[in-house]
């Protein structure tokens, strides 16, 4: 089962994806930085990452290099979001695949998971 890994300091946002996710044979594991990011990807079948760009303490995008380089994240789609659409184009231009603003919609999100998803041909 593919994984998406939800990447915020706000612990209810993975209970909150996983619901508006439960219609896909998704499972949803949570990091709250960098650090704890990393050991996910490697430790599950991650096919989609969503970035929150307001870590706390670290900043989404600074993080992003480190998750583009990580070889069990290679051609995963990271989606960042955030409550500043100010950030979209700025989001873009450092690699993302894919933009939500906060607070987005169940449908929002499923279809930006569904259209980015990677799912190995059976």
């Amino acid at each position: 089962m593919k994984s998406v890994l939800v990447v915020d300091d706000e612990p209810g946002i993975g209970s909150l994806v996983a619901l508006c996710l439960d219609h896909l044979d998704v499972d949803v594991v949570m990091a709250n930085d960098k650090a704890n990011a990393l050991q996910a990807a490697r430790a599950h079948d991650v096919g989609l990452v969503l970035l929150d760009l307001a870590l706390g303490n670290e900043d989404g995008l600074g993080i992003l290099p480190d998750l583009r380089n990580e070889p069990s994240l290679a051609g995963v789609a990271i989606v960042a979001f955030t409550a500043h659409d100010s950030r979209r184009q700025e989001a873009f231009d450092q690699g993302v695949d894919a933009f939500l603003k906060r607070p987005f919609s169940s449908v929002d999100l499923s279809s930006t998971v569904e259209t980015h998803l990677v799912i190995p041909p059976a």
